[in-house]
């Protein structure tokens, strides 16, 4: 993740982009009026080459500002735990370049986790997954029980939880509370591999979708109450 991102807060953040965003406008606009006058001689092809640099620079910088911009506002006003899974799906496919992935949600009376969303292949192919597989160390979710240790979002620099099913696994955590896993498993035809900038959007993915399913929830609920896939499976659909 980023030094300069704000703290995880969704007002916070979005109030910390926006900042930002102006910031890079502003920026692109000075480098956009041309270099300013100098004594020394450069020539005109690579005096334009590098402003051309610079503006392509600042230009992709604030794009990466505004899709973490949509992404936390999105998260931030989603009420429902299918507005959350549409949330995750747009930001995946649209700005990570991800198309096929799987959102596992976590049943904490049964301690399994269960298929909810699935993009780029059939859900009805993926079945549900013990949390603590016994005797299984080559068990299909073997990081699933390292995400739970660890319970917390996943930044740049965690261990790329990964196996033979997936590019990466994604726990989405609220307040140390592990509630889904999302499955990476295949880039979109035009993508070569992640980048810097899709590492903070998955660090954002990893927290504030965390946050967002816990809040939708728990305000269907009116109250705290354990995951449950029937209850869960309810509200997605209703």
């Amino acid at each position: 993740g980023r030094d300069d991102l704000p703290e995880p807060n969704s007002a916070s953040l979005i109030e910390g982009l926006v900042a930002r965003v102006a910031l890079l406008e502003r920026e692109v606009a000075a480098a956009g009026s041309g270099p300013e006058p100098s004594s020394h001689f450069v020539p005109a092809d690579a005096s334009a080459s590098v402003l051309a640099q610079r503006v392509e620079q600042l230009e992709h910088e604030n794009y990466h500002l505004a899709s973490m911009y949509v992404a936390g506002l999105q998260f931030h006003s989603a009420r429902t735990l299918g507005e959350v899974m549409q949330t995750i799906t747009e930001i995946l496919l649209n700005f990570v370049g991800i198309g096929a992935f799987t959102v596992f949600m976590l049943d904490e009376e049964r301690q399994v986790l269960f298929p909810l969303a699935r993009e780029g292949g059939d859900i009805e192919a993926c079945g549900e997954v013990p949390v603590h597989p016994e005797g299984n160390s080559q068990a299909a979710m073997g990081p699933v029980a390292a995400m739970i240790q660890r319970a917390r979002p996943w930044t740049r620099g965690d261990p790329a939880y990964a196996d033979d099913n997936a590019i990466m696994y994604l726990p989405l955590v609220s307040n140390r509370r592990l509630v889904a896993v999302l499955r990476l498993e295949a880039f979109l035809a035009q993508k070569p591999g992640f980048d810097d900038n899709d590492f903070s959007l998955l660090s954002m993915i990893s927290e504030h979708a965390g946050i967002a399913i816990e809040t939708a929830w728990i305000r269907a609920h009116a109250k705290a109450v354990a995951l449950q896939r029937q209850a869960v499976e309810h509200l997605v659909s209703a």
